[in-house]
């Protein structure tokens, strides 16, 4: 089965830029993959060149003529599953509104809140809040020095 695509100057400069410039790897290795394809270069070659199985080239060609560029794009399914699910997060702004407390204190409320352990680590919450606007500064437990250099005997 031939895999030709023809691209017109728009398309290909398109597929330059993404991928070059895409977020995710595999879009980028997708627009590639095409551009050498309407470069004529032959499935089993960019697939070696790139990395990826000669199938693969395949149903991006069949992608690109079925949804266009976003049949490249909406193929991304990698990355971790969230351990926060969004009605947690939502509970730990509750907490984080009601009243100022350290991250250890939201962690500790969202147990108590959950009736359970936290399902991910505290530095996983604070980036959470991050996210939707919180910001946590360090307590500081000891003095300066300049204080105690005043003080000693």
């Amino acid at each position: 089965m031939r895999c030709v695509v023809a691209l017109n100057a728009l398309e290909e400069l398109t597929l330059q830029q993404m991928s070059i410039n895409h977020r995710h790897r595999d879009t980028r290795a997708r627009a590639a993959g095409l551009l050498m394809l309407g470069r004529g270069l032959k499935p089993r070659a960019i697939a070696a060149q790139l990395g990826v199985s000669g199938q693969s080239v395949y149903n991006w060609s069949h992608a690109w003529r079925a949804r266009g560029i976003c049949g490249l794009m909406g193929a991304h399914n990698g990355g971790r599953h969230a351990l926060l699910t969004e009605a947690q997060i939502t509970v730990a702004l509750e907490i984080a509104r009601a009243e100022p407390l350290s991250l250890g204190g939201i962690a500790q409320r969202m147990q108590v809140a959950l009736n359970g352990p936290l399902p991910c680590k505290v530095e996983t919450l604070g980036e959470a809040l991050k996210r939707n606007g919180f910001s946590f500064k360090r307590n500081r437990y000891t003095l300066k020095k300049s204080a105690t250099k005043k003080h000693s005997p």
